[in-house]
């Protein structure tokens, strides 16, 4: 799998961390099918017992990024791979976007393996701070 992606779409790359960074510079079709690929391969390749780390950039795309779309897709993969790693996602969104907001609602009423949290662009620094604290 390659480490960088196209200037169009969802680029990937696994930063020296161990950071599975997705940056959706589109909103179409394309774009989350090459989302759930890339993401489909990190989810069969990780040990189930594993931690994965992931990064999701929301802010770059050319229109604004479904999220129930993305977590129903994910719902539907997650049923075909019932032994995979837990993880841990940061969504860095546009400032002034509502999940901010209703972050901590969000993390209160569907606890899980998995854990997201969700911070504005610039905060990206501070998420990864986040991401890593495990």
């Amino acid at each position: 799998m390659s480490e960088a992606s196209d200037q169009r779409g969802c680029a990937y790359r696994l930063l020296d961390s161990g950071i599975h960074e997705f940056v959706f510079l589109d909103n179409d079709k394309q774009s989350l099918d090459d989302f759930f690929v890339k993401l489909e391969h990190i989810l069969r390749e990780t040990s189930h017992t594993a931690v994965a780390h992931y990064l999701v950039d929301i802010a770059h795309a050319s229109r604004d990024v479904s999220l129930v779309g993305l977590t129903q897709r994910f719902r539907r993969m997650e049923t075909q791979i019932p032994h995979r790693p837990s993880g841990r996602t940061v969504v860095l969104h546009k400032p002034g976007f509502m999940l901010t907001f209703i972050d901590g609602f969000i993390r209160a009423l569907a606890p899980s393996r998995d854990e997201t949290r969700f911070f504005p662009v610039h905060q990206r620094e501070d998420a990864i701070r986040w991401l890593l604290s495990e």
